[in-house]
């Protein structure tokens, strides 16, 4: 859960069950048991061996010890990681296999990093494709984040490295965190040691999992790993000041926070936070395996919260930019295979933002209305699982069919309708600044990084000649807990940012 207080409102949210995946901002999950055990670090001894002694340890095992120090050396360089088998709770899973992939596989990926002032920085926060793009048997693709490197006493020349990551698939939504770690001297790197003890609600892997495992891993260097330290040092700069529990409860009373995190489960809440006065205070972070650690790094899977923190962010930049007659455009204008739909012909950008097309597979029962009619119906899988740009606008348009009221009248819930609400306003970005405008690029320039925003990984459709593909929009967008209050701050404050207004208002 993450909320507001004050002037400040919600951003927060619950766990979510499939299929539902509502725009209310769902970060969300199952601690799942296992067998927690070793205290203090891993042992060097088993991250140089071939085998480990069993799996998810406490958290605290990939971090500094209390003796720690610096470390003997930076890391910089590429660290190659082998696709290894993971030992999950429950095993095996029930979702073995999806696609054709495996899913109890760690992913085999190259991971480059830099060293900045004790953190171990990483080449890029995006997804990093490797199930998805068809590398191996494994369904994951990757997403790095920040970490540390320190040394221990007593290790003579070894320092150690570790980091959280999330396993995600780029058709998908969900974050599957965990924190990894390795050591190092000179050339030579141990294994990689890894756990997964977090997650947000899943779809096609339907299981609740914790998992562990390790990965033979190699070392080569990078002709320039210190291009992205100057970025990094930019975030650092407009992260979000976080602050403890105990700190707010000082500052506004005890009473008034008793009953904040009331009537949700805690097996099914990820974190739980309060931004008041300009920082964010954190109640947990929660994990199978303790608190998890670098929570303000971690990036959350928040599924259908891409609707409003990416999509209606785009929609509203847009009508700043070029008027609000924006809203007023119509999709099969800049999506032309719509206009063979005679359904589609009328529907407006505002229609679609507001999932009030008249297209769906619902009932036509208007009153009263059930907003979830017709959500996840027998055709919604084609639409889901097709892989490129047009494979998916051709999956909406042939299975949705036309209500009798027409657009701009009924909502109901459609995943569809804010994808192709993506495509179109990229397209019409497109014929306004040319070939080479991107309605993503729009996000992080113009909105995103003047609050503050560095890293914007996204979900993407897959296309066959290696481009990036078109976001999902629907869901798809990763932020981490300071991402997730910028963005909030910026509504609250009526889009606008110090004397910027970016957003329409």
């Amino acid at each position: 859960m993450l909320a507001a207080m004050g002037p400040v409102g919600a951003i927060g949210a619950m766990a979510r069950r499939r299929p539902r995946r509502r725009a209310g901002a769902a970060l969300a999950l199952l601690l799942c048991s296992s067998g927690i055990s070793l205290a203090g670090s891993i042992p060097l001894t088993e991250l140089r061996g071939s085998a480990y002694a069993g799996g998810v340890v406490p958290n605290t095992a990939f971090m500094p010890t209390a003796e720690a120090r610096a470390a003997h050396e930076p890391f910089a360089g590429v660290l190659r990681i082998a696709e290894t088998e993971m030992r999950t709770v429950p095993s095996p899973l029930k979702s073995r296999e999806v696609l054709g992939k495996e899913t109890a596989l760690f992913p085999q990926t190259e991971l480059e990093f830099a060293t900045v002032e004790g953190d171990l920085v990483p080449a890029t926060q995006d997804v990093i494709r490797a199930g998805s793009s068809g590398r191996g048997r494994s369904f994951w693709d990757l997403i790095v984040q920040p970490g540390k490197v320190w040394s221990e006493r007593g290790e003579g020349a070894w320092s150690r490295a570790a980091f959280p990551f999330a396993l995600v698939n780029s058709l998908e939504g969900e974050t599957h965190n965990g924190l990894a770690t390795f050591a190092y001297r000179g050339r030579e790197v141990t294994n990689l040691r890894f756990q997964i003890v977090q997650q947000t609600a899943p779809y096609w892997v339907s299981d609740y999992f914790t998992a562990a495992g390790i990965a033979q891993a190699s070392r080569r260097s990078a002709p320039d790993s210190q291009k992205f330290v100057k970025p990094y040092r930019a975030s650092l700069a407009d992260r979000v000041i976080l602050g403890s529990w105990a700190d707010l409860a000082a500052e506004v009373g005890s009473d008034r926070l008793a009953g904040f995190d009331a009537g949700l489960p805690p097996e099914q809440t990820v974190l739980a936070g309060l931004d008041y006065r300009g920082k964010f205070y954190l109640q947990f972070c929660s994990s199978a395996a303790g608190e998890l650690p670098w929570c303000d790094r971690a990036r959350f899977g928040v599924w259908s919260a891409t609707k409003a923190l990416a999509n209606e962010t785009a929609l509203l930049r847009l009508a700043q930019k070029f008027g609000p007659e924006v809203f007023d455009l119509k999709i099969a204008d800049y999506v032309p295979e719509a206009a063979s739909y005679p359904a589609w012909r009328a529907v407006r950008f505002e229609d679609a933002i507001d999932m009030a097309t008249g297209i769906g597979n619902g009932s036509a029962k208007r009153e009263p209305n059930n907003i979830s009619d017709g959500y996840i119906d027998p055709t919604y899988d084609e639409w889901y699982g097709a892989r490129s740009e047009r494979a998916k606008v051709e999956a909406l348009l042939a299975t949705g069919r036309a209500y009798p009221w027409g657009p701009g009248k009924v909502a109901r819930y459609r995943d569809q309708d804010m994808f192709v609400l993506g495509v179109a306003m990229d397209r019409f970005l497109k014929s306004r600044e040319g070939a080479k405008a991107a309605l993503w690029s729009m996000l992080e320039k113009e909105v995103f990084l003047p609050i503050g925003i560095h890293y914007a990984p996204t979900n993407r459709t897959l296309e066959a000649d290696g481009r990036p593909g078109q976001p999902l929009m629907a869901f798809g967008y990763y932020p981490t807990i300071g991402d997730m209050v910028k963005i909030a701050r910026l509504y609250q404050n009526g889009g606008r940012h110090g004397e910027t207004q970016i957003l329409y208002s």
